[in-house]
């Protein structure tokens, strides 16, 4: 087998090791310390491409495939750690329910931004007993025994939230 490289995977690594060397690591230890979101550092990650990495051209993104991205999130994370898994919840999750599901409108408002690095993108779940431990979690959906449509819930639905957020 062979592990080496291509040149796009090399090139990718190359800028972020030059980001993570130049403007993250330095600036890592101040930015966990002061318990602030790094909206700076996450702006330049947007302008460098990442969290369009793993989204087809067409919309807005460069097309790479999960090793070209876990090289980066591999330099990102040797510079800051929260920086990545930060990131890389954008990149993945934040971002991926917005391209699967959303129409055009929202794709622009929101999508487009986001993998820009412009808005910033969560998703939330908590329900009563539960509070944010997702492993606590005791909601489950199944089939609705006569209709096929809508699911029903074990819990009351009122009682759950499930939301995405995002902020500017």
């Amino acid at each position: 087998m062979d592990f080496a490289l291509s040149g796009e995977q090399q090139a990718i690594l190359e800028t972020f090791a030059r980001f993570t060397d130049r403007e993250l690591a330095p600036n890592a230890s101040a930015i966990d310390a002061a318990h602030v979101f790094p909206r700076e550092q996450f702006r330049t990650l947007g302008r460098l491409g990442f969290f369009g990495m793993r989204y087809p051209e067409a919309s807005g993104g460069s097309g790479m495939d999960l090793l070209t991205l876990c090289i980066a999130v591999g330099e990102i994370a040797r510079g800051s750690a929260s920086l990545a898994g930060c990131a890389t919840m954008q990149s993945l999750m934040g971002t991926h329910f917005l391209h699967a599901l959303a129409g055009d409108e929202i794709k622009e408002r929101l999508f487009k931004p986001a993998i820009a690095g412009e808005k910033v993108g969560a998703i939330c779940m908590t329900e009563p007993d539960a509070g944010s431990d997702l492993d606590g979690i005791a909601t489950k959906r199944f089939p609705h025994p006569v209709r096929p449509s809508p699911w029903r819930e074990s819990r009351l639905s009122r009682q759950c939230r499930c939301q995405s957020a995002w902020r500017r």
